[in-house]
């Protein structure tokens, strides 16, 4: 569920002082209300910031991670993240330390940096004995519950989570302790006595969000139970409350829970409102299990409906997002198992060590004894150390190999999906803030069903693997390559002009026209793509934009006839390069 991620968790309150408009008062008030009284916050946080050069250092800290905490609220993860490694390296306290840090696990986790996550979260996992701050306590142990829950180990995330005391907990953290202790728990049932009164004792703390969290779980429940019509009424009930709060995983969470409530009652008409209005509260551009589950139903209500073309569309888009969640499923379990790599590298390391002293230690002993008995006990503990550097070797050849795998296409050995939009992510925001130019191609594969069909897929990997290799012979090392999904591509070019990226797309496009694949002395297949770019002068310097651009260029250059490039203009013109020479052929 959503309060997984929701990273909500509230620390507790400082001790207010006597005077009123003190600095410590204000913390507090932030601390109490950052969840139930948004203006209150804001208020608060623009009076501390006022009156700074009261604070003392230990109260700047404070404030420096309650603005990350607000910024993370509001969305902007870019904004918080800097702030929160500061109060982590330099506050010197060792409560806001923790605190910081599973904040900004929340954070990493939210935007698909698992591997960061992950380590983080384990070295709360060692640290978390030591952590004697109550909140700071109950704050690491949700980040820890959150990943743990995120790599799939259920029965670790749910014992982590069995440490989470609501009862004893502050009013400001017993609500968030509920939360993730129940989301953890995955043999519940829509009437759980323990939920219902999570639930009533959020509502009467006025912890919206996290109360919120709960009953859209248990809405879920009672889905699941068969009482559709239980879980409509109960999510019409916070409909106010979600639409009111403006947090946008929860509104996409209530309209996908009512589609699927009204399909399951066989209400399409319903049904098919509420997907829509889950696919208008996600952001299309990324990837969801809200925006997953919308655009089936649509696919399956649009073919009970007749409609064929309107059901491919949304079948077609709920495939793409199916394989980025899977994408996005295998980064995390391949981050994780790198996380686990690493742990196990520093213990064997650590063992080795201790290995070395103890042979060191009998050396020392076996000195004073027969020369012959010596060197065969010495020759034992060497023959063990071998064993053991033999043991670390293997393991970092399987770390390097999970790195592999982690980043790359297994058939092509281009960057994947998710590695191929995080790098370009950051190569695209480095490039903002100096004013470079950026240019992103995306081409598909002209028939390639066809080559599946006439050869069998085994040809048609060979026809992918060719296209890795002709494009990677016109590229930069500095250019961003990738494999999107299916036959489709992706190349991000910094430093480059709309002319220079056209000139180069153009160059690997005659190259697949002018370089067949020969796959026997029989049979050679031609190959062609299509090609759309896009480029910082016309869409900016945000990768989701120019995706869209060049993607909608790639669609013109499909209807156009394929075999061609056509780039975006200020007139939503297209720059096309034509040969007529067929698309695929075999001979």
């Amino acid at each position: 569920m959503m309060g997984a991620l929701l990273g909500v968790a509230v620390g507790s309150a400082a001790a207010a002082t006597s005077d009123p408009a003190g600095p410590a008062l204000l913390l507090a008030q932030v601390e109490k209300f950052q969840l139930t009284d948004h203006a209150r916050v804001a208020a608060a946080l623009k009076q501390l910031h006022e009156e700074e050069r009261q604070l003392t250092p230990a109260q700047r800290w404070h404030l420096r991670y309650l603005d990350a905490y607000q910024a993370s609220l509001d969305g902007s993860f870019d904004r918080a993240a800097p702030l929160l490694r500061d109060v982590i390296d330099h506050s010197g306290d060792a409560a806001l330390a923790t605190r910081a840090t599973a904040k900004l696990i929340t954070n990493l986790a939210i935007n698909h940096h698992y591997e960061e996550a992950f380590k983080l979260a384990n070295t709360l996992m060692v640290d978390l004995p030591g952590v004697t701050d109550s909140a700071a306590h109950a704050q690491a142990l949700r980040a820890i519950v959150q990943m743990l829950g995120l790599a799939g180990e259920s029965d670790q995330a749910l014992k982590y989570a069995q440490q989470l005391d609501p009862e004893r907990a502050s009013p400001e953290n017993r609500c968030g302790n509920y939360s993730y202790k129940f989301n953890a728990m995955i043999t519940l049932s829509s009437n759980d006595p323990g939920l219902l009164r999570a639930i009533a004792v959020c509502l009467a703390d006025k912890q919206a969000v996290f109360a919120n969290t709960l009953r859209l779980t248990r809405a879920d429940f009672l889905k699941e139970e068969g009482h559709p019509d239980q879980a409509i009424a109960l999510l019409k009930s916070i409909e106010p409350s979600i639409l009111r709060s403006g947090f946008q995983p929860h509104i996409a969470d209530l309209h996908v829970s009512l589609a699927q409530s009204y399909a399951k009652l066989g209400n399409d008409a319903d049904a098919r409102r509420a997907a829509l209005a889950a696919v208008a509260a996600s952001d299309p551009g990324s990837f969801t299990w809200p925006l997953q589950v919308a655009y089936e139903l649509l696919y399956e209500i649009g073919k009970r409906a007749g409609n064929d073309h309107l059901a491919l569309s949304y079948y077609e888009k709920y495939v793409v997002q199916y394989k980025a969640g899977m994408d996005d499923a295998k980064t995390r379990a391949l981050a994780y198992q790198m996380v686990k790599q690493n742990v196990l590298s520093k213990k064997m390391k650590l063992d080795a060590l201790g290995k070395q002293n103890r042979i060191l230690e009998l050396r020392q002993a076996l000195a004073s004894q027969a020369q012959e008995t010596s060197h065969l006990l010495i020759a034992l503990l060497l023959a063990m150390l071998a064993f053991i550097m033999s043991a670390m070797f293997w393991l970092r050849r399987s770390q390097l190999r999970f790195r592999q795998m982690a980043r790359h296409d297994g058939l092509t050995g281009a960057f994947n999906r998710g590695y191929f939009f995080d790098e370009a992510g950051r190569v695209v925001r480095r490039l903002h803030r100096t004013g470079a130019e950026v240019c992103l191609v995306v081409l598909d594969m002209d028939h390639f069903k066809r080559v599946n069909d006439t050869h069998g897929h085994p040809a048609g990997d060979e026809v992918l693997r060719h296209t890795v290799t002709i494009c990677r012979s016109e590229l930069r090392e500095s250019d961003v390559f990738g494999r999107l999904g299916g036959e489709e591509f992706g190349i991000l070019m910094p430093a480059c002009s709309r002319d220079q990226g056209i000139e180069v797309a153009s160059r690997i496009r005659r190259q697949l026209i002018e370089n067949p694949l020969i796959l026997d002395a029989q049979n050679t297949i031609a190959v062609s793509a299509s090609f759309g770019l896009a480029c910082s002068d016309i869409s900016g310097h945000q990768l989701h934009q120019l995706f869209g651009d060049a993607d909608a260029a790639l669609y013109r250059a499909k209807e156009g006839g394929r075999n061609q490039l056509v780039a975006t203009t200020d007139a939503d013109a297209s720059v096309t390069a034509r040969t007529g020479i067929p698309v695929v052929s075999a001979m």
